[in-house]
């Protein structure tokens, strides 16, 4: 008994097969009506089989494949089963050997060649029976026509669809490419703002230059997205979500910047079922349709969108095939003026718009990054539209068969309990007093750490949790006034902030006497409303602050770009001072770096040229086996999508982590905090 691999051979632009997912169902011993069963085939499939060696030439094969192919059989067994199912070619046959030799069965998603040059979709099975006939399969088909009167289509329209998926797996190929280096020169734009302040606080002029260097990156930013997005390396997320839910956020926003003779008409249904994947890719695929839809209607017209449960009992095909399963179905028509048949089998393709002569000049991603998203998420997206008459946007995506999360409130952490801000900047208290109070807390703001004290030494304040800047001057700086807290109360707690890179070493004392949690100015009412009550649940339960940030810790960056090595080294000098930090230019390097060093934490990027970071991570493992040694902790960084490989790692407790390129200085602080501090 074995799984059931299934392999999608329609939408790979490649030979190789891109797409798998495995079924606990077990397999059937041998025979091919086993194979039809485990297929879900009829009684008519269930004896369509064909016998080939491990080279794929055909053996023997059943007189229902003889009709079904419209081959005599003596024509069959001069041929290889590649000309008789497309894209079953070397990889595929090399997978299908190795599979098979282990007990597993086979589902390929493939397409069937009949003798007069026409097609079918269908699914093939591929079950061993080595244990009568070693090194023989048994291949089954299951007869699945695309379209529900029967037909078939063309050699012509095959190749068609083909040729597409080709053209955006090369384009996304070389999307994916151009992306991990722009995240590279991204890196610094993103990071030098964010040092520079803290080296120029008081600067305005300095500081209206840094907010254009951070806008102009962010937009960026975004750009390099959309091509992570058209090469499917962008990271695609495990939210359970209701579809529901995005559209009337995509409609609301549209609806303030629409012509006002558009319409938008929703009919979403109430019994929804989930899906699972990135909410916020998706509610980029409901804005780049929805846009588009407005955009073809000009100054009025009707988009209406509909969403529906269903189930397809075989596949359905317009622009693509659909196949069988259960979806959620968006429907998203617009009235406009259709899309001229001339284009229709270029509307996908990246870089192609219609809008270049137009007041909504478009760069041509939109489409092509629906079509990357929705197969990032195993989903389809098909259309019909004729000029004139409008055009109807079709989305599938696979129902999840789990309980949605509970819907949360938009109310943040709050309580009711007494707070004492002290700052030395008489804006800051104020900002901070009223984001306080909004959250339901009884707060008291003062400007200086004497006049704290005083409050509570002279005036018998009690205060369940302090907010106190660590650098203020004249008087009593941060740390000084925590150690006289401290005399006074040794149970307060305290919750440090600064804004200045200076107060590192002071921060690391504080915690290590026992105040908590570290907050780093700009604050925002999301990082203020969750540490407070992080710390003030941690008071009531009686656990000990977290530990702080320690000194003196030994630090390996690994990156092939020594623009990224020396960055992330100026990133970390920033607030651990005392660190012994050392660099490695490629995954051997690391290992070797790694030997003298036994380094407590290791900054890896995956893609490298000469070693990648996996493999380094593994080897420096194996070193720390054989010699007794703890493991480094270990944060990963890369601007592609991580192989599932890398998985199991992650999923090793807190231990490791991953982030993505760009890597914000704020984001690598605190992956490095986590790591040190745990």
């Amino acid at each position: 008994m074995g799984d059931i691999i299934r392999i999608n051979l329609l939408r790979s632009g490649s030979s190789s097969p891109v797409e798998q997912d495995v079924f606990t169902t077990g397999c059937g011993s041998s025979g091919a009506g086993d194979i039809g069963r485990a297929a879900g085939g009829g009684a008519p499939s269930a004896h369509a089989f064909l016998v080939t060696d491990h080279s794929g030439r055909i053996l023997d094969a059943s007189e229902e494949v003889v009709r079904l192919l419209e081959y005599d059989k003596d024509s069959l067994l001069s041929r290889n089963v590649s000309d008789l199912i497309g894209r079953l070619d070397e990889p595929v046959l090399d997978l299908i050997v190795k599979a098979t030799t282990a007990g597993h069965c086979l589902i390929l998603d493939a397409l069937c060649y009949r003798k007069n040059g026409m097609v079918f979709p269908s699914e093939v099975m591929v079950q061993d029976v080595a244990q009568s006939k070693p090194g023989v399969w048994i291949i089954g088909l299951v007869l699945r026509d695309s379209r529900s009167g029967g037909g078939v289509d063309s050699a012509g329209a095959v190749d068609a669809r083909l040729a597409r998926a080709e053209r955006l797996e090369m384009a996304g190929t070389l999307a994916g490419q151009i992306a991990h280096d722009f995240n590279n020169l991204l890196t610094p734009l993103l990071a030098y703002p964010e040092l520079i302040r803290r080296e120029v606080p008081s600067n305005k002029t300095v500081m209206e230059y840094l907010d254009v260097m951070e806008k102009t990156t962010g937009d960026m930013t975004r750009l390099t997205h959309q091509l992570l997005s058209l090469a499917r390396r962008g990271q695609i997320g495990a939210d359970m979500f209701n579809v529901n839910d995005l559209l009337e956020q995509v409609v609301r926003l549209m609806q303030t910047v629409m012509p006002a003779g558009i319409t938008v008409e929703l009919d979403l249904a109430g019994n929804l079922l989930g899906v699972k994947g990135s909410k916020d890719q998706m509610r980029r695929v409901f804005e780049n349709l929805c846009q588009n839809a407005v955009d073809a209607m000009g100054e009025s017209g009707t988009v209406k969108i509909r969403t529906e449960n269903i189930y397809l009992d075989e596949p359905v095909a317009r622009y693509g095939v659909v196949n069988v399963g259960e979806y959620v179905k968006i429907s998203i028509m617009d009235s406009g003026s259709g899309i001229p048949d001339a284009v229709k089998d270029k509307i996908f393709d990246p870089f192609f718009t219609t809008k270049r002569g137009s007041r909504q000049r478009g760069s041509g991603l939109g489409l092509s990054i629906v079509h990357g998203i929705m197969r990032d998420h195993k989903g389809y997206v098909d259309f019909e539209s004729t000029e004139g008459k409008g055009t109807n946007f079709f989305l599938y995506l696979p129902i999840a068969r789990q309980a949605l999360p509970p819907v949360q409130g938009e109310s943040l952490p709050h309580g009711t309990e007494r707070i004492l801000v002290v700052d030395d900047d008489e804006l800051q208290v104020q900002v901070l007093v009223s984001l306080i109070k909004v959250l339901g807390y009884s707060v008291t703001g003062v400007t200086s750490g004497q006049e704290g004290l005083k409050l509570i030494r002279e005036g018998g304040e009690r205060f369940d949790l302090v907010v106190l800047d660590m650098v203020m001057e004249p008087g009593l700086d941060g740390l000084e006034t925590f150690i006289e807290l401290q005399k006074l109360n040794p149970r307060q707690r305290v919750i440090l902030i600064s804004g200045f890179s200076k107060a590192a070493r002071n921060i690391a004392k504080a915690q290590k006497m026992g105040a908590g949690s570290y907050l780093r100015k700009p604050l925002t009412i999301d990082s203020v409303a969750t540490t407070i009550r992080k710390e003030l649940d941690l008071a009531k339960s009686g656990v000990l602050p977290d530990p702080p940030p320690m000194l003196g810790h030994r630090i390996l960056i690994v990156d092939d770009e020594p623009m990224i090595r020396k960055l992330f080294s100026m990133i970390l000098f920033s607030e651990f001072r005392d660190a012994v930090i050392d660099q490695a230019s490629n995954g051997r390097e690391a290992v070797e770096s790694f030997k003298a060093g036994r380094h407590e934490l290791v900054i890896m990027d995956l893609q490298m040229p000469m070693g990648n970071g996996r493999d380094a991570f593994l080897e420096i493992g194996q070193l720390c086996r054989q010699n007794d040694w703890p493991l480094p902790k270990v944060i990963f960084c890369t601007g592609f999508t991580p192989p599932q490989s890398l998985d199991a790692i992650l999923n090793d407790g807190n231990e490791h982590c991953l982030l993505r390129k760009p890597v914000r200085a704020d984001a690598l602080l605190n992956a490095v905090r986590q790591r040190i501090q745990g």
